[in-house]
């Protein structure tokens, strides 16, 4: 049990009703994916413990959302228990059951959680929320106090590649005259951001094809083949946006939950001209491709 403390600067009401310690911001764990803000509630009158009920009305909107900088909205949910009660779902701008009251400053919980499945695609997400307190005396309403309070997320970027695996060229199915192409499909996933560059690097270096264009090196026992390399994130294409380690590919990442690569979701090409394998006197020929993504 709290004591009364009148001179408490996180207090909202009076003796006889209010509420500590819930007006200010509260920050949810993304990985949690919850935050319990604990804070307290008295509700008297005459000296009697009067019951009371909760409604908490967003500042935008008819749900119970968080919004980005950019105005993407996350949905939230938001549960109230009093004194270790079950608890209770509530509703946006609609209130709750009444509760007992008390003499004193009592804990309570409002509980936010998001769900797992939703798509974070900002490092950051905001909602500015009112609690109103309704005081019952004779089950008829007499008084209410009003709190504001903040709800954020900061989200701490993460990208990653999964499902990339070699890629086997073979000119068995390619006639004299065609380029031979390969790719690889592999899925690029990450929390926090939305947006994504791609750069490709050889291990072998960069070398200079037809026409004096750069292109990245397939080594061999006797000689080397100039190839190209490229990237798309439309898994209908045949052909991707070309990349070089001087240049870069942007990628979009599609909105679902971080951690669920059941599909590839991007597309590594991989073409040796004509004009290089029709000629080559080798039989095998390698390279170690780098893949980088990098979060905007």
């Amino acid at each position: 049990m709290v004591q009364p403390n009148f001179s408490l600067a996180a207090c909202t009401g009076d003796i006889y009703l209010r509420t500590c310690d819930l007006q200010g911001r509260h920050t949810v764990n993304y990985e949690a994916y919850k935050k319990e803000v604990d804070f307290t509630l008295r509700s008297n009158r005459n000296g009697h413990a009067q019951p009371f009920a909760i409604r908490v009305i967003p500042e935008i909107g008819r749900k119970f959302q968080l919004f980005s900088d950019t105005g993407e909205p996350l949905d939230i949910s938001l549960s109230f228990s009093s004194r270790n009660s079950v608890p209770t779902p509530l509703r946006p701008d609609i209130f709750s059951k009444q509760y007992p009251g008390s003499l004193n400053d009592l804990s309570n919980f409002l509980s936010v959680n998001i769900n797992p499945a939703s798509a974070i695609t900002s490092n950051f997400y905001y909602g500015n929320f009112q609690m109103e307190v309704m005081q019952y005396i004779n089950s008829q309403s007499t008084e209410s106090q009003t709190v504001n309070f903040d709800i954020e997320m900061e989200v701490e970027p993460s990208i990653s590649i999964r499902n990339l695996r070699n890629i086997q060229i073979t000119n068995a199915s390619f006639s004299s005259g065609q380029d031979i192409t390969g790719y690889e499909d592999f899925c690029i996933d990450g929390v926090g951001f939305s947006n994504y560059l791609v750069n490709l690097t050889s291990r072998n270096g960069i070398t200079s094809g037809a026409r004096g264009a750069k292109m990245f090196q397939l080594n061999g026992a006797m000689e080397s083949l100039p190839y190209a390399a490229s990237f798309t994130d439309d898994m209908n294409q045949t052909l991707g946006a070309r990349t070089l380690s001087v240049e870069q590919a942007r990628g979009t990442l599609p909105n679902r939950a971080p951690g669920r690569c059941l599909t590839d979701n991007a597309r590594l090409f991989v073409t040796i001209p004509a004009g290089s394998w029709e000629h080559a006197r080798g039989t095998y020929f390698s390279d170690v491709l780098t893949v980088t993504v990098t979060s905007q």
